[in-house]
């Protein structure tokens, strides 16, 4: 059995695919499956992907119709034979070491979760570096939730990508199907468990800033309605009483953020989708205020006016 599982999704993805494989057969760690996940990609991804599994029996593929990134990850993490889970984006690639550190990190600390950092496309300095991984520093918790909703040094990102997980601290966990913007409220499901963690400030993975990603595309209301679908998904994980002050703390700090990022795309949108975003924006302000996540508290006070101007504005 592989100690590591690593899951690729494969989209549209013909310009990036050699780079981010090549990234993952050239590891210094070598116990691993990959399972590449061929969601219905018309392009020439699906060659590119038989031509590297053909040369490596590490690498297996799973060709499907295109169901959407969620359920390619799902479908993957299904598969999984290892005893961690790690996901990488196939238009992103990782550090040669990344497997070996993170590996290292988790059966040192025997943690459930180990968070590294990312930097932004490619940077020859941080990717030729080579790492003493007895002299990496890991900060230790079990309370990773606190780190994951603030500004401070040890701070875990909502992203999948930088983590590497125990497999059955992902019993019970999918992606939610069908929305765009997954990552967070999957995350935020596995924090509520509360894991293990360690975090180490390493740049292992190396994202690229694709502007025809949708995290790039112009605002439109599906985007809105995706990122609400998460928030109620978190709602109902963590509005429990053995999780109320995890709760507290997403209300003055979580949600503040992200409402200021939706808010950011309204102003950003397109004449024509203006108005129908700011309408489906105030529909979910209303939610929240109703869910009693919509408080004075952590939002800027003009920001805050703005959010009571909207939905009085914008009234179904």
């Amino acid at each position: 059995m592989p100690e590591i599982s690593i899951i690729i999704p494969c989209y549209n993805v013909e310009k990036y695919l050699h780079r981010c494989l090549d990234s993952v057969i050239n590891q210094t760690f070598a116990d691993f499956e990959v399972i590449c996940v061929n969601d219905g990609s018309p392009d020439n991804s699906g060659s590119i992907l038989e031509e590297y599994a053909a040369k490596d029996n590490r690498i297996q593929i799973i060709t499907q119709e295109n169901q959407g990134l969620s359920m390619a990850r799902n479908n993957g993490k299904a598969l999984a034979k290892g005893k961690y889970i790690y996901f990488l984006d196939s238009d992103d690639f990782i550090h040669p070491q990344c497997l070996e550190i993170a590996h290292y990190i988790a059966e040192k600390y025997e943690v459930d979760l180990v968070s590294f950092d990312f930097c932004e496309n490619m940077n020859k300095t941080l990717w030729q570096k080579c790492y003493e991984k007895e002299k990496i520093e890991a900060h230790i918790t079990d309370k990773p939730f606190f780190l994951g909703t603030t500004k401070e040094k040890n701070k875990i990102n909502y992203n999948v990508w930088t983590k590497l997980f125990r497999k059955e601290l992902l019993d019970g966990i999918d992606f939610i199907p069908k929305i765009h913007f997954e990552d967070f409220p999957h995350t935020y499901a596995v924090l509520s468990k509360s894991p293990k963690t360690a975090v180490i400030h390493v740049p292992l993975y190396f994202y690229t800033i694709n502007q025809s990603s949708i995290a790039h595309q112009n605002g439109n209301p599906q985007q809105l309605l995706d990122y609400w679908t998460g928030i109620k998904y978190i709602d109902e994980m963590y509005n429990k009483e053995n999780l109320r002050a995890e709760w507290e703390f997403m209300r003055a700090t979580f949600i503040p953020n992200i409402l200021k990022h939706q808010l950011g795309r309204c102003k950003r949108s397109s004449r024509l989708q203006k108005k129908p975003m700011y309408q489906t924006f105030a529909e979910e302000l209303r939610d929240l205020r109703s869910r009693d996540l919509l408080h004075r508290q952590g939002h800027k006070l003009t920001r805050y006016l703005t959010y009571q101007y909207l939905m009085w504005r914008y009234k179904i």
